[in-house]
C-alpha cells in the first residue's frame, strides 16, 4: 500500500494506492479529513483531530493548530504549558493520519508514503516536513509539491487528459498556483508562483481586525492592545476560532454569527464583566474584507498565464483546491476576471492527498530514496526462439503497443499471440519479422498477459512464452519543477573592495531530478586541526535579484578544519573547489566539494546546517524581527519615492502593504502574525528593488545613487588615501559615463566599488568602528545565537576599554555573522562570503 498525506494548516487528509485505485480512509468520527489540532489535558493524554479542535474555545491554552505555518523556524508552540516544535506537532497528525490507515487495513504493510507541501515552501520548511515525516515513524518518505498532487487528482478524475490546467491551491495557510500541461494523463508542471502567507488563517486576521476586535473594545472595557496582556491574549484563539466556524457556514449561506459564550470564553474584562462575543457577520462583509486579497491571488493567475505565452483561453479549466477556495467569492471572482472554467466535481479537500498517493505508488523505494518507476518493460526471450520483447509497462491511456522483434535463433512458420485475463486474444501473427500488437489495458492497476509463441504444427513452444505486466495508472507526473532559484554567496571585486551578491546554482522551473558541477575558489585559508569553517551559504533568490540582503537565507554548508581535512591538509585562499550537487525531487540537496589541490573528494550530505537559518517568532523578540524587516521596507520605500520625485501608482499600492503589515503588528502577538509580516517585508524590500530596476526608472535611480556617493565621499575624504581618492573619482566618471550609454549593469558595478572604498576608508576610523559597534550590540533580537551574541558584546566592550581595534573588528564581524539578514550597511562590511565565483 501506498499513502499520499495532505498535512494541512487546517485540516489534514490521508489516501491509500491500494490494488490499482485510490482509498480515503476517514478519520475516527468518519470525516474525510482530519482537523490539524492537538489537545493535551492536564493529565497529559493527547487528542489529535476533532477532539481537539471542539477544544478550541473552552481551552484554548491546551490546544495547537496552524502550526504548519510555523515550520522551518525556532518558534515553539505552548501546548498545555509545555514547549513543543512546530516538527512535533506535525509528527502527531501524522501519526494520527497514518494510523487511520492502518486500523482500516490491518496487515498490510506501507510501501512508501508522500507528503505534500506548498510550492511556496522554501528548503527549511521542506527539512522540517521530512523531520517531522521521520518522527512519525515513515521511513520511506518523499515530497510532492501540492500543486502537482491537485493536477494529478483532476486528471485522474477528468475525462480530459490532454489540455492545460491553472491549479488554484489556496489553502488554510498559503496561496500556490500551477501552470499544468497534460499529455495522455501524464502531467508536467510548466510554471508556478505561490505566496506563503495567504491563506484562510490569514482571512481570519483580517475579520478579527476589522470587525471583531473593534466590537470587544467598543463593548468591554479592555487595555487598548489587549492581545498583548497575558490576561486577554487567549481571548484572540477564541475569537479566531469562532470566525473559522462562522467563514465555514457563510460558504453555504448568506449570514452567520461570531459567536463565543461567557462559560467557553471564561474572561472578565476590567470592570468585572463577563466576556461574550456576538457579531454578525454576511457574505457581502466577508468578502468585503478579503476581496484584495483574492485580487492579488487572481492577478499571481493572470501572470502566470502571460508569462508563458498563454492566453486565458488556452487553458481548459481552473482546478479549486482548498478548504478556503470553496468560498463562493473564490469561485465568482476566478470565472468573471479569468473567463475560464472552473473545475467542480473535484473535493478540494481531499484532492491532493489522492494525487499523492497516485505519486506515490509511481516511485520505487529505497530506504529513504525514491525513484521514478521506469515506464519502459523489457523481456528478451533465448532458447529454441529468440525474442525480444519491448512495451509501455506504465500508462494512462487504454491500450499499449508490443514489439516483438525475432532473433536469429527463430524457425519458420512461427506465430504470436498475446492473450489477456479474461482470454482475449490478439489474433496470431507470423514471426517472419518484427511484430507490432496492440494490448488492450482494461482495468487501473496491474494487468496481466500471456504472449504465446506457437511453431508451425499450432503447439505452443513454452521455453518461448513469457508472462508480462501493465500497470494502468491513473495520471502521472512527467516532471517535478524545481520551485525557486537556490543560489550560493559568493565575494566579487578587486582585493580590499569585495561585495557579496548571489551566484544562482539551480534555476527556478528547473526539471528535477537535477545535478551538476560549479567551480568556486576559497576566499580564506583554512588547516586541518584548526577550529575554522569554510562555509558555503545558500538563499533562495528572487529572480535576478542578487543582493542576498534582500533574499532569504535557508542554511549552509560548513566544511570544517576540525573534522574534514586529514593531518597536514589545507585549503588555501584561491584554491579551486568544485561543488558537484544533486537536487532530488523530493527537494533533497546532496553536496560534495573536490578540492583538486589536495586530489580528494569530501562529501558534505550531512553538513547542511539548516538551524543556520531558523529563526524564533515568538512574544516580543518575533515582534523586534519584524519590526526591524519592516523597517527596513519602509526605508526603501522612502528612498525610491525620493528618487521618482514622490508618490507614484506603484509606490502608492506598496505603502498601502506597509501600513496593512503595521496594523497587523500593533494589534497581534503571535509568531503566526510575526513570521507573516517578516514574509512580507521581505517581500516588500524585493519588490522595491524591482521597481527600483524597472526600464522606466532604472535611469533616474542609479544616477540620484551616484550623486549621493560622491556626497557620501566627500565627507570622509580625510580617512581615505590618495590612491582610494583617485580611484572613486575614476569611478564616478565611469558611472556617469555607463548611465549615459545605458550600461546598467556596468554602472551599478562601478557603484558597489565605490561603496566598498567608502566602508574601507570608514573601517580604519576607530570612532566610526565603535558607533556600528553600539549599534550592533541593541540588536540581539536579530541574532541567530543569543549566547554567542552576549558574548561577542562582552568582547566588544573590551576592546573599546583597551582600545584594541583589531579585537574591535573581530567583535563586530563575529555579530554581523550572527544576525539575520536585515540589509543594513553594516553587513556588507565584514560578513563577506569565504568563496569567490571561478
Amino acid at each position: 500500500m501506498y499513502l499520499g498525506i495532505d498535512l494541512g494548516t487546517s485540516n489534514s487528509a490521508i489516501v491509500g494506492y491500494v490494488e490499482g485505485d485510490t482509498r480515503l480512509f476517514k478519520s475516527a468520527d468518519g470525516a474525510d479529513v482530519l482537523p490539524s489540532a492537538i489537545y493535551l489535558d492536564r493529565r497529559g493524554h493527547r487528542f489529535v483531530g476533532k477532539a481537539a479542535y471542539d477544544r478550541a474555545i473552552s481551552a484554548p491554552k491546551s490546544v495547537a493548530m496552524g502550526f504548519k505555518r510555523l515550520m522551518g523556524t525556532k518558534s515553539p508552540v505552548d501546548l498545555g504549558g509545555e514547549s513543543w516544535t512546530p516538527e512535533q506537532c506535525s509528527a502527531e497528525i501524522i501519526k494520527t493520519l497514518v494510523s487511520q490507515a492502518t486500523s482500516e487495513m490491518p496487515g498490510v504493510s506501507v510501501d512508501g508514503a508522500v507528503i505534500t507541501t506548498p510550492a511556496a515552501f522554501n528548503q527549511m520548511q521542506c527539512e522540517a516536513t521530512i523531520e517531522a515525516a521521520k518522527s512519525a515513524g515513515l521511513e520511506r518518505v518523499s515530497l510532492l509539491q501540492e500543486p502537482v498532487a491537485a493536477a494529478m487528482a483532476a486528471i485522474a478524475k477528468s475525462s480530459f487528459k490532454d489540455g492545460v490546467f491553472l491549479i488554484y491551491d489556496l489553502g488554510g495557510g498559503t496561496f500556490d498556483v500551477a501552470l499544468v500541461l497534460s499529455t495522455s494523463g501524464a502531467v508536467n508542471v510548466v510554471a508556478h508562483e505561490g505566496i506563503n502567507m495567504l491563506g484562510g488563517r490569514d482571512f481570519d486576521r483580517r475579520v478579527f481586525d476589522s470587525v471583531v476586535r473593534p466590537w470587544l473594545v467598543e463593548t468591554f472595557n479592555l487595555p487598548d492592545h489587549f492581545q498583548k496582556d497575558e490576561r486577554f491574549r487567549h481571548l484572540a484563539d477564541v475569537c479566531r476560532h469562532a470566525i473559522e466556524r462562522a467563514k465555514i457556514q457563510l460558504s453555504s449561506s448568506e449570514t452567520a454569527s461570531v459567536f463565543a459564550s461567557e462559560d467557553e470564553i471564561r474572561m472578565q474584562d476590567l470592570d468585572g464583566e463577563e466576556i461574550y462575543v456576538s457579531v454578525d457577520l454576511t457574505r457581502s462583509d466577508l468578502e468585503g474584507i478579503v476581496r484584495d486579497r483574492v485580487e492579488d491571488s487572481i492577478a499571481l493567475c493572470r501572470k502566470i498565464i502571460a508569462d508563458n505565452g498563454y492566453r486565458n483561453e488556452d487553458v481548459t479549466k481552473i482546478v479549486p483546491i482548498g478548504g478556503p477556495s470553496k468560498m463562493p467569492i473564490i469561485r465568482d471572482m476566478l470565472q468573471q476576471q479569468l473567463a475560464i472554467d472552473v473545475e467542480t466535481g473535484l473535493d478540494p479537500m481531499t484532492a491532493v492527498a489522492v494525487g499523492a498517493a497516485i505519486f506515490a505508488e509511481s516511485r520505487s523505494w529505497d530506504g529513504d530514496q525514491s525513484a521514478r518507476k521506469t515506464a519502459r518493460g523489457q523481456a528478451l526471450v533465448d532458447g529454441d526462439v529468440d525474442l525480444k520483447l519491448d512495451f509501455v509497462a506504465r500508462t494512462s491511456d487504454d491500450s499499449v503497443r508490443l514489439r516483438v522483434t525475432p532473433g536469429k535463433n527463430v524457425p519458420d512458420g512461427c506465430s504470436i499471440e498475446v492473450l489477456d485475463e479474461e482470454g482475449s486474444s490478439s489474433g496470431k501473427m507470423s514471426l517472419d519479422g518484427p511484430v507490432r500488437l496492440s494490448l488492450s489495458v482494461r482495468k487501473s492497476g496491474v494487468n496481466r498477459y500471456k504472449v504465446r509463441v506457437t511453431a508451425p504444427d499450432g503447439r505452443e513452444i513454452e521455453t518461448a512464452s513469457r508472462d508480462i505486466e501493465v500497470v494502468k495508472v491513473q495520471s502521472s507526473a512527467a516532471a517535478i519543477p524545481m520551485t525557486y532559484n537556490l543560489a550560493v554567496k559568493v565575494q566579487e571585486g578587486q582585493v580590499g573592495y569585495e561585495r557579496n551578491k548571489l551566484n544562482k546554482l539551480i534555476a527556478k522551473n528547473t526539471q528535477l531530478p537535477a545535478q551538476g558541477v560549479q567551480e568556486f575558489r576559497a576566499a580564506k585559508t583554512i588547516k586541518a586541526g584548526e577550529n575554522a569553517n569554510l562555509t558555503v551559504e545558500f538563499f533562495e533568490m528572487v529572480g535576478n535579484l542578487d543582493d542576498p540582503e534582500r533574499n532569504l537565507h535557508i542554511g549552509d554548508f560548513r566544511l570544517s578544519g576540525m573534522t574534514d581535512l586529514d593531518r597536514g591538509e589545507r585549503i588555501d585562499r584561491g584554491d579551486t573547489l568544485k561543488i558537484h550537487w544533486t537536487m532530488s525531487d523530493n527537494l533533497a540537496l546532496a553536496f560534495s566539494v573536490e578540492i583538486p589541490s589536495l586530489g580528494r573528494m569530501i562529501d558534505v550530505r550531512n553538513l547542511y546546517f539548516v538551524d543556520a537559518a531558523r529563526l524564533n517568532y515568538e512574544g516580543e523578540l518575533g515582534s523586534e524581527i519584524a519590526n526591524s524587516l519592516l523597517e527596513r521596507a519602509e526605508e526603501d520605500l522612502n528612498e525610491i519615492e525620493d528618487t521618482l520625485g514622490g508618490e507614484t501608482a506603484e509606490t502608492s499600492e506598496l505603502r498601502k502593504r506597509i501600513e496593512r503589515q503595521h496594523s497587523s503588528l500593533s494589534t497581534s502577538i503571535d509568531s503566526d502574525t510575526h513570521r507573516s509580516v517578516s514574509e512580507e517585508a521581505r517581500k516588500l524590500r524585493q519588490d522595491v528593488a524591482l521597481l527600483a530596476r524597472s526600464p522606466a526608472n532604472e535611469e533616474r535611480v542609479l544616477s540620484r545613487e551616484v550623486s549621493e556617493a560622491e556626497e557620501t565621499f566627500d565627507d570622509i575624504r580625510a580617512s581615505a588615501s590618495q590612491v582610494e581618492i583617485e580611484r572613486h573619482e575614476k569611478l564616478l566618471v565611469t558611472a556617469r559615463r555607463l548611465i549615459r550609454e545605458r550600461d546598467f549593469d556596468g554602472a551599478r558595478n562601478a557603484l558597489h566599488e565605490m561603496k566598498s572604498i567608502r566602508f574601507k576608508a570608514l573601517f580604519n576610523d576607530p570612532g566610526f568602528l565603535v558607533g556600528i559597534f553600539e549599534n550592533l550590540q541593541n540588536d540581539r533580537h536579530l541574532s541567530m545565537d543569543h549566547a554567542l551574541h552576549d558574548k561577542l558584546v562582552e568582547t566588544g566592550k573590551e576592546a573599546i576599554a583597551s582600545g584594541d581595534v583589531e579585537m574591535l573588528r573581530a567583535a563586530i564581524g563575529g555579530l554581523i555573522s550572527n544576525r539575520i539578514n536585515t540589509g543594513s550597511d553594516a553587513d556588507e562590511i565584514v560578513a563577506l562570503s569565504d568563496i569567490f565565483a571561478a
